[in-house]
């Protein structure tokens, strides 16, 4: 099969694109033939070595990559639910040996979900690692319920643009945090107020908050504790030590006092009954995927590159194959 793979770590000029033999399944797996994958941070984290959780990386060859979309080809003896021709996507984490830039992933059927029939190949790719992550963050971490204020940094980004999209579809009242430029895209997302981070500085206005959602990491439970309301909850997806020893210490204190404000970090795991809500939104036109742009995957490096600018809006996506293949 072809693939982008890396045999040592570095800049994006270590990805090289070639022939990989494909991989095997276990009994509780799939065979995907892969249509789609897409781009994440933790991709070019993973391909420098700064990841931090490298150590739950495969071995190089390595090929990177946690979002598919594609068809079932081979089905695991254990396998129930799917069966050879139908369409799926989802995710797999470093330690379910990612791979996901390739033309044929092999995934545990628990990762997945039958893409929505109003949805390309291209377009599914684009869902599963941010949408998960944004699912699990407000619902898992912060506790999501309707009526509660939402602030979430990086709403123009691909986690941020699928946590502003769950908000409104929650009827929450959320405000996103993005660069001027971006300003109309995340208000047709359904933000009912969106601050420009170039022209305001959120953590000093007077405004309060049950949950900010920082997807880009540059902000931490001291930062917003001035914006939190009583009892709120801080959630972020980088697991640096200063926003894990907040969330242990924050915890500790909240079995105290109801009024403690809480640290979260989401780990997103790839799981497929998640996977089936969103699709559900996605099916009711309360959820669309937000495309940066679409490269072949040969493109992969630039397509790091672009994702490293942290300019993208929305979702890089790679083609893997031809819908014709």
């Amino acid at each position: 099969m072809k693939a982008t793979y890396q045999t040592e770590y570095g800049s994006s000029g270590v990805l090289k694109h070639g022939e990989l033999s494909p991989p095997s399944i276990k009994p509780g797996d799939v065979l995907v033939k892969n249509f789609a994958a897409s781009v994440n941070p933790r991709d070019w984290m993973i391909r420098s070595g700064k990841y931090q959780l490298q150590f739950l990386v495969p071995k190089f060859p390595l090929i990177l990559g946690s979002d598919f979309a594609g068809e079932v080809v081979r089905v695991g003896s254990r396998v129930q639910g799917y069966e050879v021709g139908d369409r799926v996507y989802g995710m797999k984490n470093p330690s379910e040996g990612l791979a996901t830039y390739a033309e044929t992933v092999s995934v545990p059927a628990k990762n997945i979900a039958l893409i929505p029939s109003t949805l390309s190949f291209t377009e599914a790719a684009g869902i599963p690692l941010c949408a998960l992550t944004a699912w699990q963050a407000l619902f898992e971490k912060a506790a999501l319920k309707p009526g509660m204020r939402v602030l979430i940094v990086g709403a123009s980004g691909g986690v941020g643009s699928y946590a502003v999209q769950i908000g409104k579809a929650l009827g929450v009242h959320t405000t996103g945090v993005c660069s001027g430029k971006n300003i109309a895209m995340v208000a047709g997302l359904g933000a009912d107020h969106v601050i420009d981070y170039q022209r305001e500085d959120f953590t000093q206005d007077n405004q309060a908050y049950d949950i900010v959602f920082d997807t880009i990491g540059k902000h931490s439970l001291s930062s917003c504790h001035r914006v939190l309301k009583a009892g709120g909850r801080f959630v972020t997806t980088i697991p640096s030590p200063t926003n894990l020893k907040a969330m242990a210490l924050s915890k500790l204190r909240s079995l105290f006092s109801r009024d403690q404000k809480e640290a979260s970090v989401v780990m997103v795991k790839s799981r497929g009954s998640d996977l089936d809500r969103i699709s559900k939104l996605i099916e009711q036109e309360q959820l669309v995927p937000v495309i940066d742009c679409v490269l072949p995957l040969e493109d992969a490096a630039a397509a790091h590159d672009r994702s490293r600018g942290l300019r993208a809006k929305g979702k890089i996506i790679l083609e893997v194959r031809s819908c014709d293949d």
